[in-house]
């Protein structure tokens, strides 16, 4: 029976009426966001929390001790919050939590509540501390120093930022900078009245201590960093070439045309400190400064089983199965006397092959990395690391190479990453929460002492010892604190 008129008025109407209440929607107000856990909530996130890491985390193996110290930490949250826990206060301890994992692809999302911050920014020099406001400027010209934060030394305050690091992170200034903004947190940590002002200590050059009382925000924008020209001369023998998405170069045709131009030059300066993507094309062109292509793999690997993981879990990192590979005896010897039931077989992954480039006989490579160079960044600090055309400037990776796995915990919503694979260098040993050391360390948390680092990679100087360079680079009068590369450029 075919519907008649009547039939298909109703079906149109009950339609729009569907409709009309799916738009009204976006009319109501949305709801207030939670603010607390019960205890049963917490218990929930911690149980499906623990879960995930014991099906999931590959550096929940490493160590066996672990699961102790995980135990410990959970039922001490259980006998500290019995009624309920600000979900700031929860997001904070299951930073706490996941730092014994020592997993530097670790990522917790901050979904909770704002929170009071440093209306400032702090900014470290030398044995001293910046206050700068939201253009990078010193908050008072006359006392652009900070000693204090209510009346506490900021010493004090770095060591209970410490808190929520994992151990070899600690006593990191750049690790710690992210905490140290938190301001209400720490003061909760440190058992301090939260109010809406904080007490500033500040001092210049005669050294005498003004406290100013500034309110508490709660958000704090500094300065974007200033960001790069793709490629820059900065002497004529010298290209810079900077780069934050490595996954640009598998793509952008000018970029790959500017990273040539660059290379065409008798020094390339290449700036990855904070570089991340997983193309392994920027290696591809970064192969022909290697002298000798080796047949033996990069690196090695291995995942977290799960039943749920297909044996090509690694295969966007560009790992093969160790079968289609013979690596020297040692090194196979070294893997097979690692073993270990949780994680999966071994896999390896080759040297790419090379994109022709024109690097000059005597052309040279400076890298600069630093804890921010990550996934396959970490591999190319690595591979450069053996190159003796090579020198690698800036400070420690942090070796953060596992493939991450994403969940979000049920009551508070936060949403966290975990590494549930782990890198292994050439030699069958642990890469993965060590990373890669420069040969020549200095802050990188910008701006850098260009004039001390052009002397250091001239062409003149052909890449002397970092030992003599790094004593150049210490002297007051090649510190260009608010020179950029340009200006660098156009003094030589």
């Amino acid at each position: 029976m075919k519907p008649g008129f009547r039939e298909i008025v109703s079906c149109f109407i009950l339609l729009l009426l569907i409709s009309c209440l799916q738009l009204g929607r976006f009319l109501l107000p949305e709801p207030a966001k939670k603010e607390l856990l019960s205890q049963r909530q917490m218990k929930t996130d911690l149980t499906v929390l623990v879960k995930q890491l014991q099906q999931h985390s590959a550096f929940l193996v490493l160590d066996p001790d672990i699961q102790f110290r995980l135990e410990k930490r959970l039922q001490r949250l259980k006998q500290e919050y019995r009624d309920s826990i600000a979900i700031n206060r929860f997001t904070a301890e299951v930073n706490k939590l996941l730092g014994e994992l020592k997993d530097p692809g670790v990522r917790v999302s901050q979904t909770a509540l704002p929170s009071g911050v440093l209306p400032l920014r702090l900014k470290p020099m030398e044995d001293k501390w910046l206050a700068l406001n939201d253009k990078d400027e010193p908050l008072q010209n006359d006392t652009p120093f900070i000693s204090h934060i209510d009346g506490l030394p900021i010493s004090h305050w770095q060591k209970i930022a410490n808190h929520f690091l994992p151990p070899e992170q600690r006593n990191s200034v750049p690790m710690q900078m992210p905490w140290l903004q938190q301001l209400d947190l720490l003061r909760r940590e440190m058992g301090l009245r939260v109010k809406d002002e904080v007490l500033l200590t500040l001092y210049g050059a005669d050294l005498q201590p003004q406290n100013i009382e500034v309110k508490v925000p709660q958000q704090f924008l500094s300065a974007p960093l200033s960001i790069l020209a793709s490629w820059q001369q900065l002497a004529p023998e010298i290209a810079l070439f900077t780069l934050t998405d490595l996954n640009a170069i598998e793509t952008d045709p000018q970029l790959q045309q500017d990273l040539l131009r660059a290379m065409s030059h008798h020094i390339l300066v290449l700036d990855l400190r904070h570089a991340h993507g997983f193309s392994d094309s920027l290696l591809q062109f970064l192969g022909n400064y290697q002298d000798g292509l080796s047949s033996q793999p990069l690196g090695y690997g291995r995942y977290r089983r799960s039943p749920q993981l297909r044996r090509d879990f690694l295969r966007p990192l560009h790992f093969e199965p160790l079968t289609q590979f013979a690596p020297f005896p040692p090194v196979q010897a070294a893997l097979d006397n690692q073993p270990q039931p949780n994680l999966s077989h071994w896999y390896a992954r080759p040297i790419p092959k090379l994109v022709a480039a024109t690097v000059p006989d005597s052309g040279r490579l400076v890298l600069l990395i630093g804890p921010d160079c990550r996934q396959e960044c970490e591999w190319i600090a690595y591979a450069a690391k053996r190159w003796r055309r090579a020198l690698l400037v800036g400070e420690p990776t942090r070796g953060d190479l596992g493939r991450l796995h994403h969940f979000t915990l049920p009551a508070s919503g936060l949403k966290l990453s975990i590494s549930a694979s782990l890198g292994y260098d050439g030699y069958g040993q642990l890469l993965s929460g060590i990373g890669t050391e420069p040969d020549l360390q200095l802050p990188t948390d910008a701006p850098l002492q260009w004039q001390g680092l052009l002397s250091l990679i001239s062409p003149e100087q052909r890449l002397r010892k970092p030992t003599d360079a790094q004593s150049e680079l210490a002297l007051p009068n090649t510190q260009l604190s608010s020179a950029t590369p340009s200006s660098a450029a156009r003094q030589h």
